[in-house]
């Protein structure tokens, strides 16, 4: 093997080749043959390579810009953790409403889509996510409420428990201590949950 690149590297000269296209830089074996261009799949699969790498690294870029992003944009994290697993084949593999948050999270974090990697993969994004949709319809949200930051998950519980508390009738509330001790335990925990509080 390590031959193999000694020759590969060190037992090649370089030659000029006119074509339909102009002349070319070729290399040329030693024993006189020439390299075979690429082909038009290999060059496809190189392109589909750089752009990923592109993307990979400018959303890297991006996450690290602050160290609490991977934290409060847990979505965008699990697709540039994908990507780097299963390459642009994680657009169809992460669950669609991960996907969809994840675009979201993508755009409302970016201003600037001069980055060639965040513009191809905000482009990938949309083009799966609407793809899926229409292939899948709409996604039950299960899984991208289950990477929602824990605060913001126990804030919409205590919501949904005080709108049904609420319903409840004033004079029933007033007679039920166990129903005014847990309206209180839950005004406690939103005013706890409040920025600044």
């Amino acid at each position: 093997m390590l031959k193999a690149a000694f020759d590969a590297v060190f037992r090649q000269d370089v030659a000029l080749r006119r074509g339909p296209g102009g002349v070319r830089v070729v290399l040329q074996r030693a024993d006189g043959r020439s390299e075979a261009p690429p082909t038009p799949e290999e060059l496809e699969r190189r392109r589909r390579e750089a752009e990923l790498l592109a993307a990979r690294e400018d959303l890297t870029r991006l996450l690290d810009e602050d160290h609490a992003s991977r934290a409060t944009m847990r979505h965008l994290a699990v697709v540039e953790h994908s990507l780097g697993r299963l390459g642009w084949q994680a657009l169809e593999r992460v669950p669609l409403d991960v996907l969809q948050r994840a675009l979201e999270q993508l755009e409302q974090r970016v201003s600037n889509w001069s980055a060639r990697g965040l513009a191809c993969l905000r482009s990938r994004m949309a083009v799966a996510v609407t793809e899926r949709l229409r292939r899948e319809g709409p996604p039950t949200g299960e899984a991208a409420a289950a990477l929602d930051s824990p605060p913001e998950a126990a804030r919409k519980a205590i919501d949904q428990a005080r709108a049904r508390a609420a319903d409840v009738e004033v004079t029933e509330a007033a007679d039920d201590e166990d129903a005014q001790a847990l309206l209180a335990a839950y005004g406690s925990l939103v005013d706890a949950s409040k920025p600044g509080a």
